[in-house]
Formats: C-alpha cells, sequence, structure tokens
C-alpha cells in the first residue's frame, strides 16, 4: 500500500516523460550548441594566433554562452526522459579570415534561429510550456548573436576590413 505522498510523487514523476517530438527538437537544438561552442572556441584561438584578441575575447564568451545553454537543455531533455544526443550539426573547419568566419557563425546562427522557431511551435503544440519558454530564452540569444555579426559586416563594409581588424588588436 502506497502513501499518498508516494502515490503523488510516481504521479508526477510519469507526467514527467516528455513529448518525443519536443526531446527530438530539443536534441536537434543541442546539436547546434555543440557546433557553436565547437566553433567559437577555435576562431577564439584563431584570432588570439593571428593578433586579434578583443575579437577573440568575444568568440570566447559565445563559447562558453553555447556550453551553458547545452547543459540547460541537456537537463531538459533527461528531465523528460530523453537521452541528450552529443551529436553535432555540422564539422567544424576553420576558416583563414576574419570575414569567413564572421560568414560561418552567421550561417550556423541563422540556422539556429530557424530550428528554434519551428521547435517552439511544436512544444506549444504538445503543451510544454517550459520547453516553449526555455527555447524562447535560446532563441533572444540567437537573435542577439545575429545582430551582433550583422554589426561587425556593417562596420566592415564602413571602414574596410583593414581599420576593422586593426580596432580587434
Amino acid at each position: 500500500m502506497h502513501d499518498s505522498g508516494t502515490q503523488t510523487f510516481e504521479k508526477a514523476e510519469k507526467n514527467m516523460k516528455g513529448d518525443p517530438r519536443v526531446i527530438r527538437e530539443l536534441n536537434g537544438y543541442l546539436s547546434f550548441e555543440l557546433t557553436g561552442h565547437r566553433q567559437y572556441l577555435l576562431h577564439d584561438a584563431t584570432c588570439r594566433h593571428w593578433g586579434f584578441p578583443r575579437l577573440a575575447d568575444v568568440q570566447h564568451a559565445y563559447s562558453e554562452e553555447e556550453t551553458k545553454h547545452a547543459a540547460r537543455i541537456m537537463a531538459r531533455i533527461l528531465l523528460l526522459g530523453g537521452i541528450p544526443s552529443m551529436e553535432s550539426r555540422r564539422a567544424v573547419d576553420a576558416r583563414d579570415t576574419v570575414a569567413k568566419q564572421l560568414d560561418y557563425d552567421r550561417q550556423l546562427v541563422g540556422e539556429a534561429i530557424d530550428h528554434l522557431r519551428s521547435a517552439i511551435g511544436i512544444c506549444e503544440q504538445c503543451g510544454d510550456f517550459v520547453s516553449r519558454d526555455l527555447l524562447a530564452e535560446m532563441l533572444d540569444d540567437e537573435e542577439l548573436h545575429l545582430d551582433w555579426l550583422d554589426r561587425q559586416k556593417g562596420l566592415i563594409d564602413k571602414v574596410g576590413m583593414q581599420d576593422y581588424l586593426q580596432a580587434q588588436m
């Protein structure tokens, strides 16, 4: 015979099993976070090696942010009874110029935003508003990152690559 406290706990535990569609979307976004972490870490090291510490510091901060996001997504997946997938969305390759790095980052962030917008809708359809809110928070961060990337490209267009890079030293 179970006491009411045990029954309540068992009922809550059963309710924490997430919809497989939500878990799939969370894992899909996790792959963006893992790729971003590795990509920005590589860009940090490359920019630092090239003598652009200001840009390297920004890339390092984005790498750390992706790590924190990945941890939160994994915790949510586990809470919902899923298994986090540690697959990356794509390979991370070195880019030989800052401009190519920024373009590569913009592509990744744009794809992540598209995924998040779709995933948020799926969370709403499944009635998982906690996952929806978590992904909406991540979407805000991705949109801020996209804005930063667009501003860097705008600065390069205005002042030229040479002056932009000099400001990154």
